[in-house]
């Protein structure tokens, strides 16, 4: 058998909103408990669990999920993010708010979650061979 993704915990200080923040800007369906976990679904059947009560809320590390996503996609998750008035950046520094970038010829954002903990980036494009 390959070694297939089939779900990663993203620790975050509330679950359920971070967890319903990702699946509105994806259009996933609605998040599910299972016990201590809050799980959207991705399209390629891999679980992101969330869960609010493994890490000490200081302790927590701010985390990173990526999704290559279609050019219709992306511009469904820029309406969403314009509409609901949330922040987004160009570059993982969040250096320009605001604005997308346009790296190896697609369009990429990220997005802060409302914990300020889970960090999503929507891109058109993977990356190149190199950085």
């Amino acid at each position: 058998m390959a070694n297939e993704l089939n779900h990663i915990i993203v620790h975050c200080r509330n679950r359920r909103q971070s967890a319903a923040f990702l699946a509105d800007l994806m259009a996933a369906p609605t998040p599910v408990d299972w016990g201590r976990f809050t799980q959207v679904a991705t399209s390629n059947n891999v679980g992101i669990d969330f869960a609010d009560d493994l890490v000490p809320h200081d302790r927590i590390n701010e985390s990173h999920v990526a999704f290559l996503v279609t050019d219709e996609e992306f511009d469904a998750v820029l309406a969403r993010l314009k509409k609901n008035s949330i922040p987004f950046w160009p570059n993982p520094a969040r250096s320009v708010e605001g604005e997308i970038n346009h790296s190896y010829g697609g369009r990429g954002l990220y997005a802060l979650d409302p914990g300020g903990t889970v960090l999503a980036e929507f891109m058109t494009t993977p990356y190149g061979d190199t950085p």
